[in-house]
């Protein structure tokens, strides 16, 4: 993970205090570079190819082209593809060359073609064109703005870097999933395109097939995001999600360590306890006090950059967890983010009893809208709190292609959600794990009861970016 910004809108000083305001997004290298008055620069955390040659901005061999870059390519058979089509030499082992050289050789339809989470920008000094990128789900925050009155753009991987005033709420947009703007950087003109649009049929494969599946895919998505040149750990609440993330890796990487965040109340610890000692690993406790839940707002405010108080107990216990798998040394953590979305296992869609139908059509707008909230979220709070990188197998694309597909008649079986995924797993995870009622994370690591209680406080707050800003005693949004 890294953090790039960049455009037009910058001068000399301003691009570089935007990149200090992201400089926990990667701390390995910093580097900033012009083509006229456009700025691009790159925060490096270094995760694959670890060497200074695949530093960025990185450019082509004859420097006509360049891209900075946030994210991972996954070692999967779409990757190997993608790569084998490539004619032009490689340079270094990183994925960054992978999208770059692709640019190269096929042009913007090459986009469609990576597997991978992430933004990123391509400036291409032939057509004087700047892409801003960004995968097909949205799994992590890529932030725009074009001033109305000159046109002149600014990107940044999250809104603080952005060079803004009292424009903030009109100015900002985000980079869509699937989506990638073109903007010409001497004409001034940009316009949107759509390279990618998640697939919409049914699937007519019968219950027991559809479980198999579900069981190869999963198996099929940690092993390709196990990709790395730097130790690995996991997340493991003890929730059904983070549960079987932890049990395919544990088969895949017998030296897993697993971290678990709680507070006085909260039931994830004791699920999470059985899991490590049913898969043999070993587990870090993270214990966080209701004093350190109330002091910690602000700065998840300022962090997250949320719009939503109810995010915030997730958030600031991912902020904590952080924290401590940076202390133990991990650079990548993996989740079980998305897994909720795709099975819509929401209880506000539950409680309306929603037919197939509207369940099915329901379950589709949390995958399309998660880029506004929980991915950007978590992304960076995990990023503030130990500049650590967060994957999902449930994000893999081939993954939410198959299972967003599903038939919505299993949204339920028996009082549970998720009984696909759960029966996937029937004879290798006990049913005490399996079968265990679902509850949210900032509910199971008890982070929830506080902030509900001052949730009229933090609406009032979040009404106004700008009121709690100056109140800060952290860095500030704006000097």
């Amino acid at each position: 993970m890294c953090g790039i910004i960049g455009g037009n809108n910058f001068n000399s000083s301003s691009i570089k205090d935007g990149l200090d305001k992201i400089l926990h997004r990667g701390r390995d290298n910093s580097t900033i570079e012009q083509v006229g008055d456009f700025y691009f620069a790159h925060n490096r955390l270094s995760i694959q190819d670890l060497s200074e040659f695949a530093n960025q901005p990185l450019w082509n061999e004859d420097k006509t082209v360049c891209i900075v870059y946030n994210g991972e390519l996954w070692g999967s058979k779409l990757t190997d593809k993608l790569k084998s089509k490539i004619t032009i030499p490689f340079r270094t082992t990183s994925d960054t060359e992978i999208i770059l050289n692709s640019y190269l050789e096929f042009g913007v339809d090459s986009f469609k073609d990576l597997d991978g989470m992430f933004s990123f920008c391509i400036i291409d000094t032939r057509s004087k064109t700047a892409y801003l990128v960004r995968d097909y789900i949205g799994e992590l925050p890529f932030w725009y703005s074009i001033d109305k009155l000159t046109n002149k753009l600014a990107f940044c991987s999250e809104k603080k870097g952005l060079p803004l005033s009292d424009i903030y709420m009109t100015s900002v947009k985000t980079v869509y999933p699937g989506t990638y703007v073109e903007y010409n950087y001497e004409t001034l003109y940009h316009s949107v395109k759509t390279y990618y649009e998640l697939p919409n049929e049914i699937i007519e494969h019968d219950r027991d097939t559809i479980i198999k599946n579900i069981r190869s895919l999963l198996g099929e998505a940690v092993q390709a995001k196990m990709i790395s040149d730097v130790p690995i750990c996991t997340l493991l609440s003890g929730g059904i999600d983070s549960v079987i993330t932890t049990y395919l890796l544990s088969k895949l990487y017998p030296k897993l360590e697993a971290f678990v965040v709680t507070t006085e109340g909260g039931s994830d610890i004791k699920f999470a306890r059985i899991a490590a000692k049913e898969f043999g690993i070993k587990l870090h406790e993270i214990h966080m006090t209701n004093d350190e839940i109330m002091n910690s707002i602000d700065t998840t405010l300022y962090v997250t950059e949320l719009t939503k108080w109810q995010n915030i107990g997730s958030a600031l216990a991912t902020i904590k967890l952080g924290e401590e798998i940076k202390k133990h040394g991990f650079k990548v953590v993996f989740s079980g983010d998305l897994s909720d979305e795709i099975w819509g296992s929401y209880g506000h869609i539950q409680a309306f009893h929603y037919t197939p139908e509207t369940y099915d059509i329901a379950r589709r707008k949390l995958i399309k809208d998660v880029h506004k909230g929980n991915f950007p979220s978590q992304n960076q709070s995990m990023m503030w709190g130990g500049t650590v990188e967060i994957r999902t197998p449930y994000s893999w694309r081939p993954f939410v292609e198959y299972s967003l597909n599903i038939p919505p008649l299993y949204q339920n079986e028996k009082g549970h959600m998720k009984p696909l995924l759960r029966e996937a797993f029937k004879g290798e995870i006990s049913d005490e794990l399996l079968w265990r009622k679902k509850v949210w994370f900032a509910q199971g690591a008890g982070t929830s009861d506080g902030i509900e209680k001052i949730k009229d406080t933090l609406k009032d707050r979040l009404k106004n970016q700008f009121q709690y800003k100056d109140d800060l005693n952290i860095k500030k949004f704006w000097d």
